[in-house]
């Protein structure tokens, strides 16, 4: 009698130990670059009011290495508990499947998507001495084929491939020239050693307003509220011209799905947050909540977009 008791005291105690609500420890994220970055912005915002949320710290770690590669590939291969997330963005979900022949990952079968949580339209920049609208530039461009030159943060990254579309778009012949991260991007440019360089707003307002940067052109829908006077490339002529960074959750595949969807609700809840949603904004992002559904959805969308406009390209990095 008492072995069987004990034997059911031990069941009990395994059953009610199972059965802890999510989360009852820390939850690490991954992210893929390294500290001190816009990427651990993003993250430590978001962080700070969902961990409150849970109820468990949410611990950055970064993992920088191979354009974020390092970072997916230990993500990919950590446990599918939900005490493991990763900041995927569309490199590594989206642009690494073109300019990467192999990958040590498969971002659509070692991943689910959780949600988005920002995105940043790139714009098209010269220098205070560079043309003064889009069309002077592209005038410029044919009429000296080959002869000026795009400085982008890598290739295969947001920052080359609105140059490549737009060299596409009208028929130019510009020359990449990568740099290693978006400030020298703004440097060469503002010294213009390089004529044009695409970045996002965020990093580049400050030269903007100063006069040091010129933007000629946006790659969104409509206007940014931080560039009321910068027309968009479909205003100056380039229709269904958009491009952007985006940065949001993902976690290892085969995560349990009620663990999927209370992560993606406290997302969604942690962006709708007032204070978080301005901290973005004021940083000229825009915040995306969206579902795990949505945010799977827009992935295979720029796949299906991005991946044949890289290979046609001849873009690779390996």
């Amino acid at each position: 009698m008492i072995v069987k008791t004990l034997a059911l005291l031990g069941l009990l105690f395994c059953s009610t130990a199972l059965a802890q609500p999510y989360p009852s420890k820390p939850i690490r994220w991954i992210l893929g670059y390294p500290p001190g970055g816009g990427t651990e912005f993003i993250a430590r915002n978001v962080a700070n009011t969902m961990s409150a949320q849970l109820g468990q710290p949410i611990v950055i770690e970064n993992r920088p290495g191979a354009a974020a590669i390092v970072g997916a590939e230990a993500a990919a291969r950590s446990a599918p508990d939900g005490y493991t997330i990763f900041m995927a963005d569309n490199g590594t979900f989206v642009y690494h499947l073109g300019v990467y022949k192999k990958l040590p990952y498969d971002p659509n079968r070692d991943f689910i998507p959780i949600g988005m949580i920002v995105r940043g339209y790139m714009m098209l920049l010269t220098g205070p001495n560079g043309p003064k609208s889009l069309k002077e530039l592209v005038d410029s461009a044919r009429a000296q084929p080959g002869k000026l030159n795009n400085a982008s943060n890598g290739s295969g990254t947001a920052h080359h491939l609105a140059m490549e579309l737009l060299k596409r778009r009208a028929k130019l012949e510009i020359v990449n020239v990568p740099f290693k991260g978006t400030a020298a991007v703004l440097q060469e440019v503002m010294s213009e050693r390089v004529t044009t360089g695409f970045t996002d707003l965020s990093p580049a307002r400050g030269m903007i307003q100063a006069g040091k940067l010129r933007p000629l052109a946006v790659a969104s829908k409509k206007r940014l509220a931080g560039l009321p006077d910068v027309p968009t490339f479909e205003e100056s002529g380039y229709p269904d011209f958009e491009v952007y960074f985006w940065q949001g959750i993902a976690v290892p595949a085969g995560t349990p799905p009620d663990i999927v969807k209370r992560l993606s609700s406290e997302l969604v809840k942690t962006l709708n947050n007032p204070e978080v949603h301005k901290r973005f904004t004021d940083a000229g992002m825009e915040v995306l909540p969206t579902s795990s559904e949505q945010m799977s959805e827009l992935i295979r969308k720029e796949q299906a977009f991005w991946v044949p406009l890289i290979k046609e390209a001849g873009i690779t990095v390996d």
